[in-house]
């Protein structure tokens, strides 16, 4: 796992390195059979929907998608963890392959976030890197995230002190492959007393209100890495994003 990440752009500004998105299947393979009519029932979060979706509308929603080199972000019912749909995020060890999505800008001056949905990471990555999760932002600075190791599918806690140096907290739970694994990353941006709690597969694994972190705003979520090369196959569904 990379240790010493330097803080990410903001989420839906990669410039040039944007490549071109396609709603549907990679060329040769058939369209995704989404479920208009599946209901899912989603936790009750307080704050303004920014994203409720389990894709199967055959769209995103609320998300931006963005990708370059060989990566790619695509609806697929390959896996799916209800209806006939999820988004699936593919990056490989090429050069410049990059796949992440976006939520919509946050209200703002939004202080607290949930962050809730189902991921399955099919195809890990190199040893030296990990497969990010749910990611927080206020403006260009990534606050918190949560991350599988490669090595050993160990869960992280990465948090962005405000001395731009990062903090990890090892959560105590192995994200099997292949498997689907319910991830909720709640936040309130207070500065040196921020609260951060990450629940996995339902269980409290980490709850804090005395965190040190330079936001008193989040701006943002994203789900996948903002930087190139961060190798791994990881499909999403039934995602509830609210703030307030």
């Amino acid at each position: 796992m990379k240790r010493a990440l330097r803080l990410g752009l903001a989420a839906v500004l990669i410039g040039g390195m944007t490549g071109l998105f396609s709603l549907g299947s990679t060329a040769g393979s058939a369209a995704p059979v989404c479920v208009p009519s599946a209901a899912m029932h989603y936790g009750p979060h307080p704050g303004v929907t920014i994203v409720q979706t389990s894709f199967e509308d055959g769209t995103l929603d609320n998300f931006v998608p963005a990708t370059a080199g060989t990566g790619s972000v695509t609806l697929s019912s390959d896996q799916h963890r209800s209806g006939g749909c999820s988004a699936h995020l593919h990056v490989t060890a090429d050069a410049g392959s990059l796949a992440k999505m976006s939520s919509a800008a946050l209200p703002p001056g939004s202080k607290e976030v949930y962050a809730d949905g189902w991921f399955k990471v099919a195809t890990a990555g190199l040893f030296h890197n990990d497969v990010p999760y749910f990611r927080f932002f206020n403006g260009p600075v990534r606050v918190m995230d949560v991350l599988r190791d490669n090595i050993d599918g160990q869960m992280w806690l990465r948090i962005a002190a405000p001395d731009d140096t990062f903090t990890y907290t090892r959560l105590g739970r192995v994200a099997g492959l292949g498997a689907w694994h319910h991830l909720e990353l709640h936040a309130v941006a207070g500065g040196p007393a921020s609260t951060i709690d990450v629940r996995f597969d339902d269980q409290l694994l980490y709850s804090s209100s005395t965190v040190n972190t330079s936001a008193r705003a989040l701006t943002g979520v994203q789900v996948g890495a903002e930087h190139a090369r961060q190798m791994g196959d990881t499909y999403l569904d039934d995602v509830s994003i609210t703030a307030s």
